[in-house]
This record gives C-alpha cells, structure tokens and sequence, in this order.
C-alpha cells in the first residue's frame, strides 16, 4: 500500500532533488513544455515538487510568479500545494535569476524528486552515507562525444580495448 504524502515527504524519504533552469525568450511559456513535464511526471520517474518562474521584461523589470498564476498550470500548482513543498525559491532567489536573464526573457525552475532514486538514496542515508558529489553532463558535452565516436567510426577506429603495452 502507497505511503500518505506527507510521510513520503520526510526528508528521510525523499530522493534527489535537482533544480532544473529552463529558459525562454519572449515572457510566454508554451503549452507543449508544460505537457512534456506532465508526461515525464506521470511515468512516475520525478515528482514536481515547486516551481517558479521569472520574467524579465523588455525594459528590465524583474517580476517573479507562482505556478498558480498560470492558468495552463493551476492543476499542477494544486499538486504541488498538496505535497506541502512549495517554498524552494523566493523572491531572493528570482532576483538572481533576474540579474543573469536577458530582457524580455522567462525562466522557469522546476524542482524535481527523482523518484526512480528514491529507494537507493534512502539506503544511503541509512548506512550513514551521503552524496558527494552528483555531475550533470551538459547536452553539449554529450554532442562533442557522439561526434568523436561517429568520427572515428567513420576512419576506421573504434575501441577494440584496451591499448596492450609490453612491460
């Protein structure tokens, strides 16, 4: 039987939280970001657990919103109130953002529990370990790798090993 809400929610229980920095120009966000947020969501691989969004105008101004003011996001945001996790971010951390942001621009943090981690994480903290570090490779990062792989694929190379060495 699923635990209640609010005993998964004990920091004893709960998995990895990442940050996710989404951002957009113009001040819209599109419907089909939301959607694929939804879908990630309903796999049950993470769980929103806040979100907040800021907006940077085209004269400079920094405003930041609850998910709530968002009409395509009012059944998330009555999610997420139920979780009783609101409250990542304030409006110190939007003003940050806000700094770094480009005029007329939207940025959107989503804060997510990696629910698929959820279990490995609680048997960490019960042998009395804990994360060290956690390295998230930049989309870049993984291109340049694809393209070396491709590049030697294509002369030939590959790896067949270990290079052997005579000692």
């Amino acid at each position: 039987m699923r635990k209640p809400l609010e005993e998964a929610m004990h920091m004893g229980e709960l998995g990895p939280v990442d940050a996710i920095v989404l951002g957009f120009p113009g001040q819209r966000l599109t419907p089909s970001v939301l959607d694929a947020v939804d879908e990630v969501e309903a796999r049950g691989d993470v769980r929103v657990i806040d979100m907040l969004i800021v907006v940077k105008d085209v004269h400079g101004e920094i405003s930041h919103h609850e998910i709530s003011e968002y009409e395509d996001l009012r059944d998330m945001a009555a999610e997420v109130a139920a979780r009783r996790m609101l409250g990542l971010a304030g409006e110190s951390d939007a003003e940050q953002i806000g700094l770094i942001m480009p005029p007329d621009s939207l940025v959107v943090v989503v804060f997510v529990e990696n629910v698929w981690a959820r279990e490995v994480a609680v048997r960490i903290r019960e042998a009395g370990g804990r994360l060290l570090s956690y390295t998230r490779l930049p989309q870049a990062t993984l291109d340049d790798m694809e393209d070396q792989i491709e590049t030697a694929a294509a002369m030939g190379g590959g790896d067949n090993g270990p290079e052997q060495r005579d000692v």
